[in-house]
This record gives C-alpha cells, sequence and structure tokens, in this order.
C-alpha cells in the first residue's frame, strides 16, 4: 500500500470509526460533520479532495462580492472550499434531505464563515410548494431525489418544502451570482427553469450533473440539455474535457461516457 492511500485509510478509520473522533473530519480548515456509514465520506476519504475536477472549474468562475448557489449540497464538500477560496463570496446551500441538512446545519454554525453561508433546506424546482422526495433508507444519502431512481439500495418517500432559484435570488436582493453548482438527481432541469430569471441576469458558470440514469426517471432526453442551454444563452462543455458540445448526437455521446457539464454564458 502507497503512504498516500495508507494516510487515506488512517483518517476514514479515525474519522469514521475512532471514538472521539468519529463524526466529523477537518476539510479546508472547517470542521465537516457526516452521517455514520455514509457513502459520501467513504468518497471523500478516498478522493482526498471531493470532485477535484469540479471543484477546480467553480472555484476558477468565482468572482469577487457575488454568490455562488451550491444547489443539492449534501454535506457541503463544495461549499466549504469555495467559502475559502474567495473570501468576498456569499454561498447558499441548498439541501432537501432533513437527514442531511442537519449535519450541513452543524457544519455551518461551527464554520469561520457562518456569516457568508447560509443553509435553505428546502428541495429546488420549477415551481413552488411542496413535493415527495426519496430519502435512502441505508447510507445511499447521496442519491436523495424528487423521483426514485433506482441508485439507492433502498428508499423512503417524504413531504418536503419546494422553491425556485428565482424566489431564493429574490429574496436575497437579487445579488450578482457568479457560479450555481446543480446535482439533484435528475431533476437539473426544473431547476434551470426555476432559475430562468435569476440565471439570465446574472449570467453565472453552471456545473451541473447530466446523469442518463437519473434522467430516466424524469422522463428527460440526454440531448435535451443543448435546449435549456440555448434558452439560456450559453455554450455547453464536457467536463473534464471542456470540448464544445453542439450537437444531438455528440451530447448523448458524451452523456455516454461523463456525468458532468457546465454552461458558460456567451458573450
Amino acid at each position: 500500500m502507497s503512504m498516500t492511500n495508507l494516510r487515506r485509510s488512517l483518517k476514514h478509520w479515525i474519522y469514521g470509526s475512532c471514538p472521539g473522533f468519529k463524526g466529523v473530519f477537518p476539510y479546508f480548515g472547517e470542521r465537516v460533520y457526516f452521517p455514520p456509514g455514509s457513502l459520501i465520506f467513504d468518497l471523500v476519504m478516498a478522493q482526498g479532495i471531493f470532485e477535484h475536477g469540479n471543484l477546480r472549474l467553480l472555484q476558477a468562475a468565482i468572482r469577487p462580492n457575488t454568490w455562488a448557489y451550491d444547489i443539492g449540497a449534501n454535506i457541503g464538500l463544495m461549499s466549504v472550499p469555495l467559502l475559502r477560496t474567495e473570501s468576498t463570496l456569499q454561498v447558499v446551500s441548498v439541501e432537501a434531505s432533513p437527514h442531511t441538512a442537519s449535519y450541513l446545519s452543524r457544519t455551518i454554525a461551527g464554520s469561520s464563515c457562518r456569516d457568508r453561508w447560509q443553509l435553505v433546506p428546502k428541495a429546488l424546482g420549477a415551481t413552488e410548494g411542496e413535493i415527495d422526495f426519496y430519502v435512502a433508507t441505508g447510507t445511499d444519502g447521496v442519491f436523495d431525489g424528487l423521483r426514485d431512481t433506482g441508485r439507492a439500495h433502498n428508499s423512503a418517500k417524504i413531504r418536503v418544502p419546494l422553491t425556485t432559484l428565482d424566489a431564493l435570488w429574490q429574496s436575497h436582493g437579487c445579488p450578482a451570482v457568479s457560479v450555481v453548482k446543480i446535482d439533484v438527481e435528475g431533476a437539473e432541469a426544473d431547476v434551470l427553469h426555476g432559475g430562468r430569471a435569476c440565471l439570465l441576469a446574472t449570467r453565472p458558470v453552471i456545473l451541473l450533473e447530466w446523469n442518463r440514469q437519473n434522467l430516466v426517471a424524469y422522463d428527460c432526453p440526454p440531448e435535451s440539455l443543448l435546449a435549456h442551454a440555448a434558452d439560456l444563452n450559453c455554450d455547453v462543455l464536457n467536463v473534464p474535457g471542456l470540448a464544445s458540445v453542439t450537437s444531438p448526437a455528440s451530447l448523448l455521446l458524451q452523456a455516454g461516457i461523463s456525468e458532468t457539464f457546465l454552461l458558460v454564458p456567451r458573450p
């Protein structure tokens, strides 16, 4: 075993099992709380920095004195490094799962950046109200969402409050927004619809998951991302290559090998 893997295994044991340490781990200078046995904890311990390539794209897009919306924030693994990257950035973490949000709330309460960090414990979509939400009954909380996509081994249905990105943005005073991350297990198109005014007015870079298995649960063709991007006057880039995706055929091919895309505002 390499020294890097040995260190990661040791950290996994300390923060995952060791009495007095388990349940919280240091991340970019903050203490991050997580549900016991959660898959996302396993992922960050294995990766070191969670989804490092995606994070670097968001960090590069941040502008001073702007806001970032982390939609589907889970335990805050994107929110934390964004806050630490730019001292004038305001971050709104949106997390619909009540169980996961309770851990994120603890992280925010103890954070040195808590004056610039808000939690919105709601689902985001195209309308406001209440909606069914499927929560994993085991350790697969990373797959919680508005539809049962089949990615979690077991799930239970609950009701959660629903709002839109536009409503949130307006409630915050319509600030400048530089980055938006959307990872909501297939409901990404609804979030784009519900955030159209915000996204057209502020022109942020949008990083979103576009997973083919999740999209099936919403009857959403993968290639429809091009229409959503055109409506927002954005170009579509694949991740991690950052090649321009311009046709339905190329989008369908790219969605077969990657589940992350970047929407970049056109000049």
